[in-house]
C-alpha cells in the first residue's frame, strides 16, 4: 500500500509565532472589562432601552425611584442608601424587556392570559439582574422580584405576606402605585395627587390598603406634600 506523501513542512520564518498569539491576547484581555464589569456594563445599556420603551412613560420609573426615596426616610434609611434605593427602584420593570410587544403595548385592560404573562415580568426581571455585582443591581433585582407582593399575601410571584417581603419591595410598590395612578395610559387619564392618595390609603374596589404595609402608608400620609412635588 502506497503511503500518502507528506505535506511540506512549513518554512519557519512562515509559521505564526505561538508565544506571540498568546502574548497578544494576553494583552487584549487585561485591556477588556472583567465579566463581572461588562455584565454591570450591559444591564446599563438595558436600564436606557427599558426607560425610552417604558409604555408607562421615560420618566415612570425614575420617579417611582424618587417617590420610594422620600419614602425611606421615614424609616431613617441615611441619604447614600436612599440615593441607592432611588437607582435601584428605577429598574422595578426591567423584565418587561423580554415581554412580547403585544403584551408590553397593551391598549386595554388585560385578559387573564395576558395578565399572566404580565406578572412574569417580576420573575424575569430578577433572573436578568441576578448575576450583578454592583450593589444597586442586586438590590434593584430583589425590587424587580418584590414589588408586585401584597402586605396581605395577595400579590405574585409567590404571595408573600408582611415583612417576609423585603423593605424595598415594600416601599417601591406604594411608589409605583401612586405614580401609576398619576399617569395617562391608554386605558385611563391620569388622577390628581389627591384622588390618587385617596385610592391609595381608602382603597377604591380595585386598590386595596390592605395591600401595602401599613407604616409605608404612613409614611406617605407624611410626606404626601414631597410625594406631590415630584416632578413629572
Amino acid at each position: 500500500m502506497e503511503r500518502p506523501t507528506p505535506l511540506p513542512d512549513t518554512p519557519e520564518r512562515d509559521r505564526p509565532e505561538r508565544t506571540d498569539l498568546l502574548s497578544a491576547a494576553s494583552e487584549l484581555a487585561m485591556r477588556l472589562p472583567s465579566v463581572a464589569d461588562a455584565h454591570d456594563a450591559a444591564l446599563e445599556g438595558l436600564v436606557a432601552r427599558a426607560s425610552l420603551s417604558d409604555p408607562e412613560g421615560p420618566e415612570h420609573p425614575k420617579r417611582v425611584g424618587l417617590i420610594a426615596a422620600i419614602l425611606a426616610e421615614e424609616f431613617g434609611l441615611p441619604p447614600e442608601e436612599r440615593d441607592i434605593l432611588a437607582r435601584a427602584a428605577a429598574l422595578h420593570d426591567i423584565g418587561k424587556l423580554t415581554l412580547a410587544p403585544d403584551i408590553l403595548g397593551h391598549s386595554d385592560v388585560l385578559s387573564d392570559e395576558a395578565r399572566q404573562q404580565m406578572q412574569r415580568h417580576t420573575l424575569l426581571g430578577a433572573s436578568l439582574l441576578a448575576h450583578a455585582q454592583a450593589p444597586w443591581m442586586r438590590l434593584a433585582g430583589i425590587i424587580a422580584l418584590t414589588h408586585h407582593e401584597s402586605w396581605d399575601g395577595s400579590g405574585y410571584p409567590y404571595g408573600l405576606r408582611g415583612e417576609q417581603i423585603p423593605l424595598a419591595g415594600r416601599l417601591v410598590a406604594v411608589a409605583d402605585v401612586y405614580d401609576a395612578l398619576r399617569s395617562d395610559r391608554p386605558y385611563k387619564a391620569a388622577q390628581g395627587h389627591a384622588e390618587a392618595l385617596r385610592r391609595i390609603l381608602d382603597g377604591d374596589g380595585r386598590i386595596h390598603p390592605a395591600q401595602f404595609d401599613p407604616r409605608v402608608l404612613q409614611a406617605l400620609r407624611r410626606r404626601a406634600a414631597d410625594v406631590a412635588a415630584v416632578p413629572r
